[in-house]
């Protein structure tokens, strides 16, 4: 009997050998067929023989040129051209032989990619499963497509820490981002000539407190347990010493945020009273939220409560990588206006000089995002109104009352011909496809620019400039102009300008006591940039967050969730 089970399992073993190797035939067979056999390497390639490896990169790379993708693992590089001229150039060698490197480089990129998350980027976007699982396999053709894979992965990562993953020109209207240019083959060679590739990541990535701090910010966001978060009723407000039932789930939302002790606990018998320690944690969170720190439970206040854990990551991802757009460029002297902030920051090496509040556009007519110098100034400027401004918004007016025009010194123009009488013209037959006028208002201390404004000539026809309507400035949220943008004041920020272009205060007061108009152009243009920014760290050291008023963050975030390359399913 025990004979007989010997010979039964002797002869299943036997069939089971024929039939693995039979399938493994079958295999090779279709491999071959459909993959030239250049690419299927010796079995006798050994781990020291680059020979074979150097062989095997130079046809996959070929393939990829050829088909778009791995023959293998059917999947896409993202730099496919790059690639194949860095390795060409350097006789397709072996890059990433870890014999010849102080740390294996690919768990060194593995190490670094399981924390990427904490830039808001996705691991997926750099082979991490590829690098994790195949390129751990004892055989010799994963070592041509795991050079491929890593250097692949640095040149995408690379990319995306120094200027960002997405284009927004592609994703908004009114928006013109100019990132520099890197020169990816030099990133790559960079990172081959270090001894550490966790060195590397950590040279490129951006090093600025803003993004630092965000970045660790979103880390312990991620990390926390959120109470529950229903949706708070917006009104009644609640104001000191009123009673609400809203109050338990606001000290756990402030709780949260930090802006009570975790510890904090209400000892009176519910419900609770909004008195004390409440009061002066909602002016702390209305202050990093950019609203009126009055303590009073309003809609805004109690809106701002209601975003979830959730949403502030996103956002902090989106503020990430809109960093990520502009970290390579120098900052010696720069004018940044943040529309969702509603302020203006001068800067200067690096320290902030001037700190304003601004209006920008509203809803219906943005101000846009974009980068310039501004080239020079003009004092006592007239007004020529945009087209779209004068038929909208001063037509209706002129309609009712045409003697508007002249209260407001409002000249008329018909080309360049000055109209004497404006009165004369039949107003009410002047229709929006039927304005051939241009409306320019005189200068003076009523005219809607100011005294000042400032100029970067683009396509969008906006600057700065200064405003007669001063009561405007103490709303919290302040998007209310055409989409030029109104700053407080205006003659600190000219001083600054001229002051730093040679400028003496007594010349400064020359130029400012002429009361026609007056251009004063600029030796060192001053750059601008006009900017999106709802979350960003804080003068005041602090995380600030800030209403998204144009409904960028989820488009822009939904972009950032998308595959920096599509793997190819065949």
């Amino acid at each position: 009997m025990w004979f007989w089970l010997m010979d039964c399992i002797r002869g299943c073993y036997f069939y089971f050998k024929v039939t693995v190797l039979f399938v493994a035939a079958s295999y090779c067979q279709t491999l071959s067929a459909e993959v030239p056999p250049y690419l299927l390497l010796e079995p006798e390639t050994t781990a020291l023989d680059d020979s074979g490896v150097e062989m095997g990169i130079k046809a996959n790379l070929e393939f990829h040129q050829q088909n778009g993708y791995l023959p293998h693992l059917e999947i896409a590089l993202t730099n496919s051209s790059i690639l194949y001229e860095f390795y060409s150039a350097r006789g397709f060698r072996h890059l990433w032989n870890p014999l010849y490197r102080e740390q294996d480089p690919i768990q060194e990129s593995l190490k670094y990619l399981r924390q990427v998350k904490s830039h808001g980027l996705l691991a997926s976007d750099y082979h991490e499963h590829l690098l994790a699982e195949h390129c751990q396999l004892p055989i010799p053709a994963a070592r041509t497509e795991c050079d491929l894979l890593l250097s692949d992965a640095i040149l995408t990562l690379s990319q995306h820490l120094q200027i960002g993953k997405v284009n927004p020109n592609l994703i908004f209207k009114d928006t013109e981002v100019s990132k520099p240019t890197i020169s990816l083959s030099d990133l790559l060679s960079r990172a081959a000539s270090m001894p550490s590739l966790l060195a590397y990541f950590r040279e490129i990535e951006p090093s600025s407190q803003d993004y630092i701090q965000l970045r660790k910010y979103l880390t312990e966001l991620r990390s926390r347990k959120p109470p529950d978060w229903p949706a708070l009723e917006l009104q009644p407000s609640i104001k000191p010493q009123m009673l609400d039932p809203r109050l338990e789930a606001i000290a756990e939302r402030l709780m949260f945020w930090g802006d009570l002790p975790s510890d904090w606990s209400y000892l009176a018998p519910s419900p609770m009273v909004y008195e004390a320690d409440l009061i002066q944690a909602i002016e702390q969170f209305q202050l990093r939220h950019g609203l009126e720190a009055d303590g009073v439970l309003g809609k805004k206040t109690i809106a701002a409560l209601n975003i979830t854990p959730q949403q502030r990551i996103e956002q902090l991802v989106v503020n990430l990588e809109q960093i990520r757009w502009h970290q390579l460029k120098p900052t010696n002297r720069l004018i940044r206006v943040n529309i969702p902030s509603f302020e203006l920051l001068a800067f200067e090496n690096g320290e902030n000089r001037l700190r304003m509040p601004v209006i920008v556009g509203q809803l219906e007519r943005k101000t846009p995002i974009f980068e310039d110098r501004i080239q020079y100034l003009v004092l006592n400027p007239t007004w020529t109104v945009p087209w779209e401004l004068a038929t909208k918004d001063k037509l209706p007016l002129i309609q009712e009352n045409p003697q508007y025009l002249l209260d407001n010194r409002f000249s008329v123009y018909l080309n360049d011909f000055k109209i004497e009488d404006p009165m004369q013209i039949d107003w009410k037959q002047v229709t929006k496809s039927r304005f051939p006028y241009r409306l320019v208002q005189e200068p003076g201390a009523d005219n809607a620019l100011g005294q000042v404004k400032f100029m970067f000539p683009n396509t969008y026809e906006v600057y700065l400039h200064d405003t007669p309507a001063k009561s405007l400035f103490k709303n919290d949220i302040r998007a209310f102009s055409s989409g030029c943008i109104r700053v407080q004041e205006p003659m600190d920020l000219l001083k600054w300008i001229l002051r730093a272009n040679g400028f003496s205060d007594t010349d400064i007061e020359n130029q400012l006591n002429k009361k026609h108009t007056n251009t004063v152009s600029l030796q060192l243009p001053v750059p601008i940039r006009l900017e999106y920014r709802t979350a960003y760290w804080g003068l005041d050291q602090t995380i600030q967050f800030r209403a998204d008023i144009y409904q960028r963050d989820t488009k822009l975030y939904q972009a950032l969730q998308q595959p920096a390359a599509r793997s190819l399913l065949r």
